[in-house]
């Protein structure tokens, strides 16, 4: 445990003295191209109460990250990741392309930009599912309150249209296949995937951004967005159970449908920042039938953060599962380099998160 704690602490400080950004180089001024490499590392150590192994120490997030516009209007972002490497004891890494795209402006104008963007892309369903992995409230996503079906890690091939109306309202919205992994249940006959999400700013400006911040560091004004999204998918998955008492299968088409509603908010009090993050949840799905919802606040004096959580997932005909989580983060470099532990209790197992994060 003794050496985990320095291995962990070490990365810490390495990612500490290194330069905010990775190198961003200039291909041609003239047309106001150029492309950015950029490093994500997100070691962790998930200790669970009543877990076959307790203990565990793995790579939740190793990610490369290229940026580039190939002129004023025309950008791209290619991402790989090497998840959760060496977590339960697996020592084969493997690396996937997680993020490609290239998104085109269509518009711009006084009242904002209006923009198209086709590959394979985090799907623009809520803001705790589009939030980016290095600007998060807590150690991790609160991955527990999303019962997302047909997608490779919330992301799908498709196009949407995104862009603002004024500072106080963005929106996104897209056309997706549904993503077909080897072990899902993907309907070869499903209809095209609906997704969008919309977002009042009642408070401050909206984002407009790729990926959206759960954490703004108390930088800026004072915000309050709420939103709501949709995700639907007619004859989305499919499946097929036996009979009791026979050989015959019986397949089984179900559609996938969900809604939400959330908000992010934020502001300055003295000398404390505080940032308060929610959303309501119904499935209608493979996955999950019912209603989740979670609500997470952070308070921050200077460079240290207290956490707080409660999730719950009411699924139609169960038990609810409730769990709370208490955390503690500690900013160095901002999100360039931090470090958190949460304390997690309640109806899902006692757990222990202890995380780094270093971005270049």
């Amino acid at each position: 445990m003794r050496r985990l704690v320095v291995s962990m602490l070490t990365v810490l400080v390495l990612a500490a003295v290194t330069t905010y950004a990775g190198p961003k180089w200039e291909i041609n001024s003239d047309s106001n191209c150029w492309m950015q490499l950029g490093v994500l590392g997100q070691p962790h150590f998930l200790y669970t109460d009543n877990g076959t192994d307790k203990e565990d120490f793995f790579l939740r997030r190793g990610r490369i990250m290229l940026t580039g516009q190939v002129m004023d209007g025309i950008m791209f972002f290619v991402e790989t990741d090497a998840p959760n490497a060496g977590k339960n004891g697996v020592s084969n890494v493997h690396v996937d392309i997680q993020d490609a795209f290239l998104d085109v402006r269509l518009h711009k104008c006084d009242l904002g930009e209006q923009w198209l963007k086709t590959g394979f892309i985090l799907l623009p369903f809520s803001f705790e599912s589009r939030a980016g992995a290095s600007t998060l409230l807590g150690v991790d996503y609160n991955t527990e309150v999303i019962k997302l079906v047909n997608t490779f890690v919330w992301r799908d091939y498709g196009a949407e249209l995104h862009g603002n109306l004024s500072d106080r309202f963005s929106y996104i919205v897209g056309a997706y296949d549904g993503y077909d992994s080897t072990d899902g249940a993907k309907n070869p006959d499903a209809s095209l995937r609906l997704t969008g999400h919309i977002a009042l700013n009642l408070i401050g400006k909206a984002e407009t951004g790729w990926f959206f911040s759960q954490e703004r560091l108390g930088k800026g004004a004072p915000y309050f967005s709420i939103g709501a999204g949709i995700d639907q998918q007619d004859k989305a998955t499919l499946t097929s159970s036996t009979l009791a008492g026979s050989t015959n299968k019986v397949t089984n088409i179900m559609d996938s449908d969900a809604v939400v509603v959330d908000f992010q908010s934020g502001c300055q009090a003295g000398p404390v920042g505080l940032t308060l993050n929610g959303g309501w949840y119904r499935w209608d799905n493979s996955s999950f039938d019912g209603d989740t919802a979670c609500v997470e606040a952070g308070a921050m004096v200077k460079q240290t953060q207290l956490t707080g959580k409660y999730s719950i997932q009411d699924a139609d005909g169960n038990d609810n599962v409730e769990d709370y989580t208490v955390g503690l983060n500690y900013f160095l470099k901002g999100h360039n380099a931090r470090g958190g532990v949460e304390y997690r209790w309640g109806d899902s197992p006692t757990t222990i998160l202890v995380g780094l994060q270093f971005l270049l």
